[in-house]
């Protein structure tokens, strides 16, 4: 690959040196080069550099590129490499499976607390108090019957 030296030596002479660095490396990785390569040629670049400023701010994106930073200054090369339309709508057919299927739990637990309330009501059978209580008396009544053995 060998990235001139003169361009990341004409970045780090701008005004936002991180962020010229930072679209170097994306555009590199729009252009297919991996994340190895693109570290690879960053590292000698550092090792030449005697200026400490230059390095640092070399790491700093390296960190970038491989993670080490905090989640918003990631350069991720599978979202920026190849984020295309079909990408996004891969991501929101899973996201819309993953709200079906927490949607479908939802309705089960309320199965569930409905078939409780049905069987609690079938416990006290023909009594006089079933007309007599609410919902929160009936789901009251039937914690103490669950837990009636303690």
């Amino acid at each position: 690959m060998n990235i001139e030296l003169s361009v990341l030596t004409e970045a780090l002479q701008q005004s936002r040196p991180i962020e010229k660095l930072e679209q170097i490396v994306k555009d590199l990785l729009d252009k297919g080069y991996s994340k190895d390569s693109i570290l690879a040629e960053f590292e000698s670049f550092r090792e030449t550099t005697t200026d400490e400023d230059y390095e640092e701010i070399v790491l700093d994106v390296m960190d970038f590129l491989t993670g080490w930073c905090s989640p918003h200054k990631r350069i991720d090369a599978s979202f920026t490499a190849t984020l295309d339309e079909n990408e996004v709508s891969y991501f929101i057919i899973h996201q819309l499976s993953v709200i079906e299927e927490a949607i479908e739990q939802f309705y089960r637990y309320l199965e569930q607390k409905h078939f409780n309330l049905q069987k609690t009501e079938q416990l006290l059978g023909n009594s006089r108090i079933i007309g007599k209580l609410n919902q929160k008396q009936l789901v009251l009544l039937q914690q103490v019957l669950k837990h009636s053995h303690q």
